[in-house]
Parts: structure tokens; C-alpha cells; sequence
């Protein structure tokens, strides 16, 4: 390649890579309202964007006829015929002496320069590109070992304080695969990492944590691999490796990884963590540690330039936390996409010129005599016409059908979840064998809001006669979340279906959905004899959040079981309806179980105002533990955790 033809292409390059981070900035500054998820996957698109481009430039380059036409070198001078060569008389020239001394001078001048040999600007600035991409890159793969060498060396946190709730926030985020939970001495800063298998590093004074920042960088760290932010951040290193001379590529890269990290902090929050305690347990973390030496590869829970910006988005009551909604995704995703892909096949080429008669003659040198003559004169009045290769024909003979065949294939990933659905939804109605309509049923759930599935689940659990795939069939249902017909089905299933798996299950999946009209026969399943699922159904009901209490779950506050007066406390705090604030001040005073008292204490603090005597009677209390719940629910904190809880999700796998 030429030096201009190498220098127009890294020209086009920067602008490309220029115009894409231009776009996504000007889109994140619109949407400053929105919630950090959304910013994120902007950056997101970016910067994937940008990885991409050289392929789309070299594979599937989208020409633009946009430069001018080139000029075409000056035709020699034309050649003197022959005829009047005799006319012309040549100079007399005189020769001169020429010396020894002064030929071998000559001959020295004619020799090659050594500097000759040397590279070009290009080629030496194509080197330092490389070496520092190389250096880069063998940065990143180190922190992939270094990650590797501390997870082989640290010790595995089994114990029942940190795996009940790992398993219950992976359970409420909907991980199938639960991450590894690792103690390391060798860290300072909680970190996740991994692309495939996903793995959790605390650091060694996470022995003395309580339980309500356990479940805080639970939450956080969870939070990262239900996201899959590790995939992002490897997108963002190997983009600032791959452009490394461009200062919007670092911005960008650091705007992802900010814009992730208070993505994970607006999940805590939404599972009910307070926005002080939240930012308490955050600024703890950070102050103890100085230098926390997390491989480049990883996310550490927090750095210290970070952490003014995030402080103030966890205190501010005003901002938008909920993750964007699928609509939004696709939105974002499909515009900012389409930008790249275009920006990034986009090859600009020479404007087609009409030619002219005077640039066809002057492109060929007439060769002398009168003939000749002729001949260039008829060929400048008739140009000839281009020539197109054989080569050339059959490309765009081949191209054609795989244009088609792009437009084709758009729809094929929803065409081929509707035929699985439609299979598995078959399969499930009419197959002899009950354990091969158990992993129908089972596979259905992903298609839930799908009609076909849907049918066929709620066909299932109402006249299957196998128990099992009946259970199956309401665990499903449970990811139906906005269809009134899986509730009606599962509330069918609640007050007619004997079967005691079916009927906790199909509790479940009603609080799953959080439908209101579902709490009457809830509170029906509040009598059942089996501790388990009047439990479960006190949790129902309060995440139904229904606007008046049902009387059974006040009645449950003196259930005999300690977890379904547990769970009744959860879901009164959940449901803060004033008029239960007598039935809960005397249950606190009835009740043995600590865990359970403060669990009233809460509830009375959801309350409001309301319960501000109810407190304060409890502020004298003898013992200091109820006093000091007691003071922070009325300075407004949280007592004891994220509330509310989340929900273990039951996997009846096949």
C-alpha cells in the first residue's frame, strides 16, 4: 500500500471510531434521567462497535462514493515524426574533459544510499501501534492468570452465613448457575471475574462482616454476573488495546465500567436496601483499603475515583434505578448497532466521472507517423467501454442471493423459539410417557407468555394425571408474569389440586406473578396443615401487595411455627397498612423468637408516622438489642437487611 493510501485509511479509521464514541456520548448525555443499565448498553454498543469495524471494513465493505476523481498522470510529450527529423538540426555540443579524480566522484553519487534500506514513517508508526497493543494484551491475558493463581488459592466459603444468602439473591435474580464463593487472603476488594464460570473473591475481612453487608456485596457482586458485566469489561479492555492512541476510546471504556457500577448499586437498592446503610457499608469498604491490587480483568467492587460520583446517584431519591424494559433494549441496541455497522462498512471510494474526449487523448501517447495519427483521433472520438472482468460477474452474481438470504434470516431466531415452544407445548399434551412431559413442562417455562406454551401448561396442570408434571407445569407458569390465565390456573390448582407438591408450588408461582387478585385463595392456603407452604404463603401475599391485609395473615402473626410468623412480619412490612399496627405491637410482645421481634419492629417501621408510639414504647425497652432496633427504625434505617427478601426459588428439575 502507498503512503497516501495508507494514511487515507487510518484518516477514515479515526473518523469512524471518532463518529461512533461521538454518538454514544451525545446519546448518554440525553439520557442522563434514564437509569444506569441504559447508559451502560449504549457504551456498550460502542465500544463492541468499535472492535468490530476493521472486520466490517475488510469483509463487507459498503462503498461511498464520496472522494474526488482521480488525476490521471501528464502524457508524455508527443513523438517528432520522422518526416521532419532531417528539419531539425541538433546543438553542437562540445565535450569535456573529464578528469579521473572527478569520474570516480560521480560514480560515488550514482551508488545507493545506505539510508535507502531504512523503513518509512508508516511502517515505524505501524510498529509502535503494535507493540503497544501487544503490551496491552499480554497485560490483560496476565490478569487473567493472576486471576486463575488467587482463585486456586483461596478457600471456599461453605459455611451456612454466606451460601443461604448466596443461593436466595442468585434464586431472586434468576441465575441458573449458582457462582463460586471464594475467601482470599491475597485480596483487599470484593471482585468478580470470569467469563464462562463465574467466580466471587472476598477478602479476608469479610470473616467480621454482618449480615446485612454480606448481603449488600452479595447483591452487588451478583448483580455483575446477572448482567454478565464481565463480558463488557473484557469488550472495553480489548477496544482500549486496540486503539490506544485514542483518547474517547479510554473515556468510553471508563464511562462503561462507572456506568456498571452503579447499574449493581441501583439492584441493591431495588431489592430494599437502604440508600444510607447501602452507602455506609460502601464507604467502609473503600476507606480500609488503599491499593487494592484486583487483576485488570476482574470488577472490583469499588474504586476510590468512583466512588464521589456513586455515593451521590445511591443518596439521590430522584434518579430512575429499574433496568431498561426489553422494548428499550432492543431500541438502543438496534439504533446505536445500525450506526456502527453502517459507520464501520463504510469505504469511501472515487466519485464516478462521465469521461471527457480530452482526458481519453491525453491518456495515450500517439505514436509518430501520419497513420497513427488517424487512428488516436478515431479512438478519442469513440472511447472504448470498460471492461468487466469475468471474476468481477460472477461476485455480484453470488452476492445477490446472500443479500436475500440476510433478509431472510432476520426472523429466524423468533421463527425457531416458536417452533421449539410448539414442540415442546405437543409433546407435553400428548406423550405416553409422564417423565418426557416433565421436561416439556419444564422446558416450557421460557416460553411462558408464549399462547401456545401457555395453553399447554395451564392444559397441564389442570388435568395431567401425573403429579409431577402437574408441579411442573405450575412452576412454569410462573413465568408467565402479566397473564391473568396462569393465575386463574394456579389458583385453580391451589383450592382443587390435592397433591401437596402442587400445591406449594403452585403458591409459588402465585407470589412469583404478584397478582392482587390472587390473595384470597393465598390466604386460604394459610390454613394448610404443612408449615412450608403457609409460609410460602405469607410471602405470597406480601408480594401481591394488595391494598387491605387479609385477616388470616394478621392471625398468622401467632402461628406455632417461627417461619410462618417470620414470613407473616415480611409481608405486613411489605404491605405497610396502618391498621395492622395494634395486631403487630401485640404480637411483639407475645413473641420469643429475637429474629421475629425484630422483624415486627420492622414491619412497625413501614408504617410511617403511625407507629411512632408503638416505637417509642419500645425504646424503653431492657433490653439494648429491641432499643437499638427500635431507635433505628425510628431514625429511619433498616434493622436487620435487604427487605425484601428474596424469594429461594424451588428448581424441580427433571
Amino acid at each position: 500500500m502507498t503512503t497516501p493510501a495508507a494514511a487515507l485509511t487510518v484518516l477514515v479509521l479515526l473518523l469512524k471510531i471518532t463518529g461512533v464514541l461521538l454518538a454514544a456520548l451525545g446519546t448518554s448525555l440525553v439520557m442522563q434521567r434514564a437509569s444506569a443499565g441504559a447508559r451502560h448498553l449504549v457504551w456498550l454498543v460502542a465500544l463492541a462497535g468499535l472492535v468490530a469495524v476493521p472486520a466490517l471494513g475488510a469483509w463487507g465493505p459498503l462503498p461511498i462514493r464520496v472522494l474526488p476523481e482521480a488525476f490521471a498522470p501528464a502524457a508524455p510529450p508527443p513523438a517528432t515524426p520522422l518526416s521532419d527529423a532531417s528539419s531539425v538540426r541538433p546543438p553542437l555540443v562540445t565535450p569535456a574533459v573529464t578528469s579521473p579524480a572527478e569520474t570516480e566522484r560521480g560514480a560515488a553519487t550514482r551508488r545507493p544510499s545506505p539510508a535507502a534500506g531504512l523503513p518509512g514513517p508508516g511502517t515505524l508508526l505501524l510498529a509502535v501501534w503494535a507493540l503497544v497493543a501487544f503490551t496491552l494484551a499480554v497485560r490483560l491475558g496476565y490478569g487473567a492468570w493472576s486471576v486463575r493463581r488467587i482463585a486456586g488459592r483461596a478457600r471456599p466459603l461453605d459455611d451456612a452465613n454466606w451460601q443461604r444468602p448466596l443461593y436466595e439473591i442468585a434464586d431472586r435474580l434468576g441465575l441458573e448457575r449458582v457462582p463460586r464463593l471464594l475467601r482470599s487472603d491475597e485480596v483487599k476488594m470484593p471482585f468478580a471475574a470470569g467469563l464462562v464460570a463465574s467466580t466471587i473473591v472476598l477478602p479476608a475481612e469479610s470473616d467480621g462482616w454482618s449480615a446485612e453487608r454480606r448481603s449488600a456485596v452479595l447483591i452487588h457482586e451478583l448483580a455483575h454476573v446477572r448482567r454478565r458485566d464481565l463480558i463488557g469489561h473484557t469488550v472495553g479492555r480489548v477496544a482500549c488495546a486496540l486503539y490506544w492512541f485514542h483518547p474517547l476510546v479510554w473515556t468510553a471504556a471508563r464511562r462503561l465500567r462507572a456506568e456498571s457500577e452503579r447499574a449493581c448499586d441501583d439492584f441493591a437498592l431495588v431489592f430494599g436496601t437502604r440508600p444510607s446503610d447501602y452507602a455506609e457499608h460502601l464507604l467502609d469498604i473503600v476507606a480500609c483499603v488503599r491499593d487494592h491490587c484486583t487483576p485488570s480483568v476482574a470488577l472490583a467492587m469499588a474504586h476510590r475515583k468512583e466512588f464521589e460520583g456513586r455515593m451521590l446517584a445511591i443518596l439521590n431519591p430522584e434518579l430512575h434505578r429499574r433496568a431498561p424494559s426489553r422494548a428499550q433494549t432492543v431500541s438502543l441496541v438496534g439504533a446505536l448497532g445500525t450506526l456502527a455497522l453502517v459507520v464501520g462498512a463504510a469505504a469511501p471510494v472515487t466519485r464516478a466521472a462521465r469521461p471527457s474526449t480530452s482526458a481519453a487523448s491525453s491518456s495515450l501517447t500517439p505514436p509518430a507517423g501520419p497513420q497513427a495519427r488517424v487512428v488516436f483521433a478515431d479512438t478519442a472520438a469513440h472511447p472504448p467501454a470498460p471492461v468487466r472482468s469475468e471474476p468481477a460477474r460472477v461476485a455480484r452474481r453470488a452476492a445477490a442471493p446472500a443479500a436475500s438470504q440476510q433478509v431472510v434470516d432476520t426472523g429466524s431466531s423468533q421463527q425457531s423459539d416458536d417452533e421449539r415452544a410448539a414442540v415442546l407445548a405437543k409433546t407435553l399434551r400428548t406423550d405416553a410417557n409422564p417423565t418426557v412431559r416433565r421436561v416439556a413442562a419444564w422446558g416450557l417455562k421460557r416460553y411462558a407468555d408464549d399462547e401456545v406454551a401457555l395453553n399447554a401448561l395451564v392444559a397441564a396442570i389442570a388435568s395431567d394425571a401425573d403429579g409431577s408434571v402437574r408441579e411442573m407445569a405450575a412452576w412454569s407458569l410462573a413465568g408467565a408474569r402479566r397473564s391473568s390465565t396462569a393465575s386463574a390456573a394456579l389458583v385453580k390448582a391451589l383450592r382443587q389440586d390435592r397433591n401437596p407438591e402442587v400445591h406449594a408450588t403452585a403458591v409459588w408461582a402465585l407470589g412469583s406473578i404478584g397478582d392482587e387478585s390472587a390473595v384470597e385463595a393465598l390466604a386460604g392456603a394459610l390454613a394448610d396443615s404443612d408449615p412450608p407452604t403457609r409460609e410460602m404463603a405469607a410471602w405470597a401475599i406480601g408480594a401481591c401487595r394488595p391494598d387491605h391485609t387479609p385477616a388470616r395473615l394478621v392471625g398468622a402473626l401467632s402461628d406455632h411455627d417461627r417461619d410462618v410468623r417470620l414470613s407473616a412480619a415480611w409481608a405486613l412490612y411489605a404491605i405497610h397498612d396502618p391498621a395492622t399496627i395494634g395486631a403487630l405491637d401485640a404480637a411483639y410482645h407475645h413473641e420469643t423468637d429475637d429474629d421475629v421481634r425484630v422483624g415486627l419492629i420492622r414491619a412497625l417501621g413501614a408504617m410511617g408516622e403511625a407507629s411512632v408510639d408503638a416505637l417509642q414504647r419500645l425504646v424503653t425497652s431492657p433490653d439494648s438489642a429491641v432499643r437499638a432496633v427500635a431507635v433505628t427504625e425510628l431514625a429511619g434505617g433498616g434493622a436487620s437487611g435487604p427487605w425484601p427478601w428474596p424469594r429461594p426459588q424451588p428448581r424441580p428439575f427433571p
